[in-house]
């Protein structure tokens, strides 16, 4: 947590259009405060880069991009970015404040989360996604931490696309800085190979991968040990970690987190209904009487064949990005 004379100095650098309550997130780009935008009268989340970050112009850049990318997407599940100003030295990012939890918090109190609590939240993230990438925005760090779950509605919002670059850009690591959450990365982003938005589907699958069986897919206390696994160790099946997940439902993470992103799905719209259909598979064949195995076995297996015929399907062409 910030001291109180680094956050006294932020106060007042933002003074008199916004007065800081308390800080509500910190991260690698900078750290959120709550606060209060003085002009609208109404609550807001402040981004701010850190002091010693925002000296060092590659970073600064990055930072600035992060809100020039976000506030040019207008979604029900992107959180918008209202203002990126600097006031007195201190850089910042004014977003909306959205009342709830990430998911991450949902996940450290629970461990595993029900299909039917989970499904809709990664829906939400996937048509997120499918907007940002027919805008030519690929997000590059999906994880628990930048999906924001809203507590009176349980909508789910997407966050913090710091990293995130439009499509056309130059890329700012041109030096081969890998850029990311080792555990929630794709093969291409770990390799530099060109990504698109199914990158961010596969990110998307580890977070549903995680959600469901209460592990990730590949985990090691080395960095570069979890790195070399996402490229070359085929990941486990969701129903041999954790067979209560709907044999459906585990075959659309399967199929996310597929090493060749044209094996994936083709975009968050298809992951979206491949999700929903998989959900109602379950919700369906839960509501059937035990004696009748060959029509659920029927069910399943025909919504399975639907699942590997929508996998393949060119991605939009806005969504492709170069590492």
């Amino acid at each position: 947590m910030a001291d109180s004379s680094e956050f006294k100095a932020r106060s007042r650098a933002l003074a008199p259009d916004f007065v800081l309550d308390r800080e509500i997130g910190r991260g690698g780009m900078g750290i959120v405060y709550l606060g209060t935008d003085v002009k609208l009268d109404r609550p807001v989340a402040i981004k701010v880069l850190p002091e010693l970050l925002s000296d060092v112009p590659e970073v600064r850049e990055r930072f600035l991009r992060e809100a020039r990318t976000a506030a040019k997407l207008a979604h029900p599940n992107i959180v918008p970015i209202h203002r990126a100003d600097e006031m007195d030295g201190v850089v910042f990012i004014v977003m909306t404040y959205i009342d709830g939890t990430s998911l991450a918090e949902r996940l450290a109190a629970q461990t595993v989360i029900a299909p039917s609590a989970i499904v809709p939240i990664l829906r939400d993230v996937a048509l997120a996604l499918d907007y940002a990438h027919g805008h030519g925005v690929v997000h590059r760090d999906i994880k628990p931490e930048n999906i924001l779950v809203e507590a009176s509605s349980g909508r789910a919002w997407v966050t913090d696309f710091g990293i995130a670059r439009l499509a056309e850009a130059k890329p700012l690591t041109a030096t081969g800085q890998v850029l990311g959450t080792v555990h929630y990365m794709s093969p291409e982003q770990i390799t530099g190979e060109p990504v698109d938005g199914r990158s961010d589907l596969y990110s998307l699958g580890v977070v549903g991968f995680r959600a469901l069986t209460g592990r990730l897919p590949f985990d090691n206390e080395v960095a570069s040990a979890v790195l070399v696994a996402h490229v070359v160790k085929s990941p486990p099946k969701v129903r041999d970690v954790a067979p209560h997940v709907p044999a459906a439902l585990a075959d659309v993470i399967d199929t996310c987190l597929a090493k060749d992103p044209a094996a994936r799905f083709a975009s968050g719209k298809i992951l979206a209904r491949q999700l929903d259909d998989a959900l109602g598979a379950a919700e369906g064949e839960g509501s059937r009487s035990a004696d009748a195995p060959a029509i659920i076995s029927g069910g399943a297996g025909l919504h399975a064949g639907v699942v590997t015929a929508q996998r393949c399907q060119p991605a939009s062409p806005g969504a492709s990005a170069v590492a």
